[in-house]
C-alpha cells in the first residue's frame, strides 16, 4: 500500500514486513523524541504539567504508529489510547516468532547469495534480517547453513557459525539431517571442526 512522501515509513505495516517496519517507526519516534512513551508505562493521571506533556507525546507517538499501519494492523489497535500498548500489540501479532521467519520469499536474497558463494551479500542481508538465519527452504527445509554445507562453501560455513546459536545448529532438513551430519557425510573435516 502506498504512503505519502511525508510519512514516517516507506510501507504500511502488514503481515510480511514487521521487522523493517518496526525499525523505521522506532527510528522516526526516536528522532522526534517520542520513543520514551513507547518504552515506559503510562503516567498517572494528574492535572500537572508532567502528565500533560506525557499525554501530548503519547498522542503524537500513537498517531504515528496508527498512520503507519495497514488495515489488518490498524484494526488491532483501533481502540487503544496508549502508544506503548499499541506497539506491544503489534509486536505480539506481527513480530516473527523465534525459529521462523515471516516469509521465505523475503529471504530469497540470502539463499541466492549462499548459492553463489557471496558472503558479503549474505552478511548484508543477515545484518538487516538476523532472524533469517533460521529460515528454511520450503521444499527441503534446509537452512542457509545446510545449503553452504551441501555446496561446500567452507568460507560461508565459517562465517555463519559466527552468527548462529547452538539451537540453530540443531535444525534438521526434510531427511532429518543437521548441517553437521551433512558435513560429516561429505567427509569435510574442516566444516565438521568448524561446527563442533
Amino acid at each position: 500500500m502506498a504512503v505519502s512522501a511525508d510519512a514516517a515509513v516507506m510501507e504500511l505495516l502488514d503481515s510480511s514486513n514487521y521487522v523493517d517496519w518496526s525499525v523505521w517507526v522506532k527510528t522516526y519516534l526516536l528522532a522526534q523524541d517520542l520513543w520514551d512513551v513507547v518504552e515506559q508505562d503510562e503516567e498517572e493521571e494528574e492535572a500537572d504539567d508532567k502528565f500533560k506533556a506525557w499525554r501530548e507525546k503519547n498522542a503524537t507517538a500513537l498517531h504515528t504508529i496508527q498512520i503507519s499501519c495497514g488495515r489488518e494492523a490498524s484494526s488491532l489497535i483501533r481502540n487503544t489510547s496508549s502508544a506503548k500498548r499499541a506497539w506491544d500489540t503489534l509486536a505480539e501479532n506481527f513480530k516473527p516468532k523465534p525459529g521462523y521467519y515471516n516469509d521465505f520469499h523475503q529471504c530469497q536474497p540470502l539463499f541466492d547469495a549462499v548459492w553463489s558463494g557471496d558472503w558479503d551479500e549474505a552478511k548484508q542481508f543477515l545484518t538487516l534480517h538476523p532472524n533469517a538465519i533460521r529460515t528454511r527452504l520450503p521444499s527441503t527445509k534446509e537452512t542457509a547453513l545446510h545449503m553452504a554445507t551441501q555446496l561446500e562453501h567452507e568460507h560461508i560455513v565459517e562465517e555463519l557459525m559466527q552468527v548462529m546459536s547452538e539451537e540453530d545448529l540443531e535444525i534438521t532438513d526434510n531427511d532429518g539431517w543437521t548441517a553437521l551430519a551433512l558435513a560429516a557425510s561429505r567427509g569435510n573435516i574442516k566444516m565438521v571442526e568448524c561446527m563442533i
